[in-house]
């Protein structure tokens, strides 16, 4: 499975996710679905800082196209839910996912490497962003998963199941099963879609939004 059917899947989880939050909060498994786009995302961006040309360039886009996704992201969430606590969207959890990547590329020093990308998974906890400081430790977790398939998986299921502890919620178990395609990566890119995701995630939401004061 090449990165571009990756990606795909993961916009089609993602959209079937935002479908069920604002169109149809009572059928569940829509939801249950689009659990599965957040770790092929989060392993997508991975490969995508692996490859990039410019790693300082690829946060920076990253931080460009959070800052656009602001506002369809709040109004999206305040039109399922009025008075819905303020987050940073999920442009905000891919790049301090990035930034930890970062630090673990470029310091040489072991122990300043690791303290580096622990300390921004800490300060994730403490901003409001979408899937948490969770969320960003599986970016890390997940960048692993090609040196070491067998432990890597192992410990992001642990993650998932830790993080269902914590909320004392299986919300996010269904993550679990997005392990399956993401072991499927074959290492090519196949076509070049790499504009669509920053461009669909903000348009679907003013849609979805749209239709919902329609429906």
């Amino acid at each position: 499975m090449s990165s571009f059917t990756l990606k795909i899947l993961a916009i089609i989880f993602m959209t079937i996710d935002h479908i069920g939050f604002l169109l149809f909060p009572e059928i569940s498994i829509l939801r249950k679905i689009g659990r599965l786009a957040f770790p092929i995302f989060a392993f997508q961006v991975g490969i995508g800082f692996k490859h990039t040309r410019s790693k300082e360039k690829y946060i920076f886009r990253m931080l460009l196209f959070t800052l656009i996704s602001q506002l369809p992201y709040t109004l999206a969430l305040q039109t399922a839910i009025p008075g819905y606590a303020y987050k940073l969207n999920i442009g905000a959890t891919l790049t301090l996912g990035l930034l930890a990547l970062y630090c673990i590329e470029k310091f040489g020093n072991k122990w300043l490497k690791y303290l580096t990308c622990i300390s921004i998974i800490l300060i994730s906890a403490w901003i409001p962003i979408d899937y948490g400081w969770t969320g960003v430790l599986m970016i890390v977790i997940l960048y692993y998963l090609n040196k070491e398939k067998l432990l890597v998986s192992a410990y992001y299921i642990a993650l998932i199941c830790i993080d269902s502890q914590i909320d004392n919620s299986t919300f996010n178990l269904p993550q679990i099963f997005a392990l399956i395609p993401i072991l499927m990566y074959n290492g090519k890119k196949g076509p070049n879609i790499k504009y669509l995701f920053y461009a669909f995630y903000p348009v679907h939401l003013i849609v979805l939004v749209l239709l919902k004061g329609m429906w």
